[in-house]
């Protein structure tokens, strides 16, 4: 088995596989589950490429008539993108490639972290492999968003902590605090990784504790530029559940936080992250795990780090919910680091039965990944009719005519696809008042795929006769304020 579970050879398969079962997806425009943040993502990406390619001014076209600047996480991954978009033409396809390319990264890094244990390259390329097939890995492979370029500077850092762990060479922890400082950077809930650092910085001071301060120095100074860039825009947030997590609710909803753990417990865990094939090797991989004797001591940087994102997780729990699978994926190096334990426990079982178990489960994990995975890509809820009429949708009026649109929650969804700025409005939220504030600030068109609007008196008076109604999505003119 060995001869086949080889380093280069299951690498060229991942990736052939990758193309061959994202064959669909790769000319595919942005839909499905988590398009709300795609779409974000690439509005960022395509106003650097059309409008001003400083990385400091991210930009997001719900605006109104304002410069659209929006500061959230540093967005290397959408100026590295707009680069390729300015040399090669606007083309999601580009974002599709650059965004797999970025996931063989993390499993290559995931290969290196496995080495770092003393792990042989036939047990790090199958624990590779198995990461590499994780249906939510898999699905978000190929769809833009800054947490896979966290997931894969998160996963590089992990490598260079163990290594450090091992040797104490400052060029490892100077890895270890870069690729830490660039994962936090890009995600900032990946700066818990740092807390794998706290277990070896106490057992190092007890050594040696002016090496020991020396070293935690420089790691400080590598995170320096990640938390000035945090520093600078928190305070310019304005979603306080993302800030203030439990405490941002008037009342606790304790049902609704226990309902969202034991889904993802029962749910996420086992069929979106683990992989229902896998979930063998992550049973086994626990088993080995607390047969190990003094494991607290062994592997105290991997607790501190399980339990920091654990409590993350728990203070985010209800703004997180079910939906937004892509927040848990600090947990990913984690779980398959025991799903890894478990693989080698099962392949190199002596019981010959459980070994062709074994042997089945990895060769099944990419059709159980693309079977799970596949459907997440289906058009939801208005998406469908906006598709559709796309391009009919950009072409009808100039790009630089600012609209209103809604309902659209995203704010980013509708925007993105017809290639306009302007304001948004949710849940028929639109006022009177709100349309006649937009018209004066320069709003020219209304696009709406709700009765609300016609429906309304005073904002029916805005309304000029329709140059679009299909499929439920109507596009109105806006009267100027002296005709209404």
């Amino acid at each position: 088995m060995s001869r086949f579970f080889r380093f280069p050879y299951v690498l060229a398969t991942i990736v052939v596989l990758g193309i061959a079962l994202h064959w669909s997806i790769w000319q595919l425009d942005i839909m499905g589950i988590h398009a709300w943040r795609q779409t974000q993502t690439m509005t960022v990406v395509e106003n650097f490429v059309f409008e001003d390619m400083n990385i400091l001014n991210p930009r997001i076209n719900s605006r109104g008539d304002g410069d659209g600047i929006f500061r959230m996480e540093f967005p290397l991954m959408q100026w590295v993108f707009a680069w390729f978009y300015r040399l090669f033409g606007d083309n999601l396809t580009i974002a599709r490639a650059l965004t797999f390319i970025i996931s063989i990264f993390s499993g290559i890094g995931f290969y290196r972290l496995l080495k770092a244990y003393g792990l042989s390259d036939t047990v790090s390329s199958i624990g590779m492999w198995c990461l590499s097939w994780s249906p939510v890995f898999f699905y978000y492979a190929v769809n833009p968003l800054p947490d896979n370029l966290a997931l894969c500077f998160g996963i590089w850092s992990l490598s260079f902590l163990k290594r450090y762990q091992q040797n104490g060479l400052v060029r490892q922890l100077a890895g270890f605090g870069i690729f830490l400082a660039l994962a936090t950077a890009v995600k900032l809930p990946f700066i818990l990784f740092g807390a794998g650092y706290i277990p070896v910085f106490i057992q190092n001071l007890r050594k040696s504790p002016a090496k020991s301060i020396l070293h935690a120095s420089i790691l400080i100074a590598t995170m320096l530029p990640a938390i000035a860039w945090y520093a600078w825009v928190i305070p310019q947030w304005k979603n306080t559940a993302l800030i203030g997590g439990v405490g941002a609710e008037a009342s606790f909803d304790s049902a609704s936080a226990f309902n969202n753990i034991w889904g993802v417990f029962h749910s996420l865990l086992p069929e979106l992250f683990v992989n229902y094939a896998a979930v063998l090797f992550f049973i086994v991989g626990f088993i080995v795990l607390f047969q190990t004797k003094d494991f607290l001591k062994l592997y105290a940087s991997e607790i501190f780090i399980f339990g920091s994102v654990l409590l993350y997780y728990l203070y985010e729990v209800n703004m997180i919910g079910m939906a937004h699978d892509y927040y848990l994926f600090p947990f990913l190096p984690i779980i398959f680091l025991l799903v890894t334990a478990g693989a080698k426990r099962v392949i190199l079982s002596r019981q010959m039965w459980l070994r062709y178990v074994g042997l089945i489960a990895l060769l099944i994990l990419p059709l159980t990944a693309y079977l799970r995975a596949i459907g997440r890509w289906t058009p939801m809820g208005n998406e469908k009719a906006i598709l559709e009429h796309k391009e009919e949708l950009r072409n009808l009026i100039p790009d630089d005519a600012l609209v209103v649109v809604g309902n659209d929650p995203s704010t980013h969804i509708f925007l993105y696809h017809i290639h306009k700025k302007g304001w948004t409005f949710e849940q028929d939220w639109l006022t009177t008042e709100e349309l006649k504030d937009h018209i004066e600030h320069g709003a020219k068109y209304l696009y709406s795929n709700t009765d609300h609007v016609r429906k309304s008196e005073g904002i029916s008076q805005f309304l000029e006769e329709p140059i679009f109604d299909k499929d439920g999505i109507t596009v109105y003119p806006l009267k100027r304020i002296s005709d209404s």
